[in-house]
């Protein structure tokens, strides 16, 4: 079971964080969190759409030609259905059941693996707000804490850690940005950087747009030289780059 992490220490998705205590360059911190995202697309866009496969087909499951001699009749199968319906719980109770200790949740980073609310240090987490954070109209619930604590949500009669903070170069948040709900990562680990990773989720299995910006020094070696700013690995200008972060951050909620 993954224990949640007290330490100050920056631990980040990629394995080029994996390593504590290395001095990194702003150039190092920001192909980090760059890489610590997968899916990132094209650097042409402010908000880069994923693209869903709905292509895929499941196979019927082959029904018995005589339910009788299969010890069950058609209508005690739907009885069946309908039974395992109403125990479904809903996403509240369940999550209401993780905070009273009674289940545990699943980890993102390896399914087989599960923490209960006890395995916090409550002296640094607390229990937070139930918000909506991707967008499907449930309630996730945010347990604050160091680095942005940790987001979980609650499906298939479980629940599921959804998103994470893991040290200064992933600084979880959320913010309204166009109309829906975004997780955002923020980096501020070196002087004269700054760089954000934002992601829209349509149900938290289900990452629809990201989006990229940041700050840095046009020479990492010349500080005179002045500051470059990005979007989606594009160069903007400065009062585009202002624009952009006055909307972003203006909504933005921190959940330390």
């Amino acid at each position: 079971m993954r224990k949640m992490a007290m330490a100050a220490a920056a631990v980040v998705i990629i394995a080029a964080l994996s390593s504590c205590g290395q001095a990194k360059s702003p150039e190092d911190d920001k192909s980090d969190m760059m890489g610590s995202i997968t899916g990132i697309g094209d650097d042409t866009g402010e908000v880069q759409e994923i693209q869903n496969d709905d292509s895929a087909g499941s196979d019927d499951a082959n029904p018995a030609e005589n339910p009788e001699e299969a010890g069950q009749t058609v209508t005690e199968i739907k009885g069946d259905e309908t039974e395992n319906a109403d125990s479904e719980m809903t996403a509240e109770e369940l999550l209401d059941l993780f905070i009273n200790g009674s289940i545990s949740a699943v980890d993102s980073t390896d399914l087989t693996s599960t923490f209960y609310i006890t395995d916090f240090n409550m002296d640094a987490y607390s229990v937070g707000e139930n918000v909506d954070l991707d967008n499907d109209g449930e309630n996730e619930l945010i347990i604050c804490g160091p680095y942005g604590g940790v987001y979980l949500d609650a499906r298939d009669n479980k629940v599921y850690e959804f998103a994470v903070g893991e040290g200064t170069a992933l600084v979880l948040s959320y913010t309204y940005y166009n109309g829906a709900i975004w997780i955002m990562y923020s980096n501020r680990s070196s002087a004269g950087f700054e760089f954000y990773h934002m992601e829209k989720f349509e149900g938290a299995d289900n990452l629809v747009a990201e989006m990229n910006f940041g700050e840095e020094l046009a020479d990492p070696n010349n500080a005179e030289a002045g500051m470059k700013y990005t979007l989606n690995g594009a160069e903007i200008s400065y009062d585009e780059y202002t624009e952009l972060c006055s909307k972003i951050f203006a909504a933005q909620v921190d959940t330390n």
